[in-house]
């Protein structure tokens, strides 16, 4: 599957927590029979990484939490998935929009506010478009440094987890 960069799109619900420090949107096209939701692409991205990936963030846990930035999501994976699926509250994450074709997902921590859009459009016969959008606020000095720290990780991770989320779907 290839993965291609695009532009946030007037219309998509992430479009409102514009301009942001960092914008990266990522597209992709696959094919499936089912009816794949914004909220499946969510729960797949955020509850099923592969596992060198677990292990990254195991290691980031351990690395930033002198600096008091909060741990991943490895905790429970099944709230995670119900909170995606309501639009509620789940720790440090909240579901602040969805629609039937995207959901986003916020993560607000001392540092940054990182809001996170899957966005799925269903096009002729099996064909399905996949948008993943990534917009980063920093709060504070914190805040960038840690995602300057963190970035070329991010770039390599995110791409592999598209895959990923969408391989569980199909």
């Amino acid at each position: 599957m290839k993965i291609k960069t695009g532009k946030v799109a007037e219309k998509d619900l992430i479009a409102q927590y514009l301009p942001s420090d960092y914008t990266e949107v990522l597209q992709c096209v696959f094919f499936s029979e089912k009816n794949i939701t914004p909220d499946d692409i969510q729960v797949a991205f955020w509850t099923n990484s592969p596992q060198w990936i677990k292990k990254m963030f195991k290691l980031r846990d351990i690395l930033v939490k002198p600096l008091g930035i909060k741990p991943g999501n490895e905790n429970d994976k099944l709230e995670l998935a119900k909170s995606i699926r309501l639009g509620e509250n789940y720790r440090f994450i909240s579901i602040p929009a969805k629609s039937i074709h995207e959901t986003l997902l916020c993560m607000n921590d001392k540092h940054l506010v990182m809001y996170f859009s899957a966005k799925i459009i269903s096009e002729t016969g099996d064909k399905k478009k996949l948008t993943i959008t990534t917009l980063v606020n920093f709060h504070n000095l914190l805040g960038r440094l840690y995602f300057y720290i963190i970035y070329p990780f991010h770039c390599i991770i995110v791409k592999s987890m598209i895959k990923n989320a969408v391989s569980i779907v199909q």
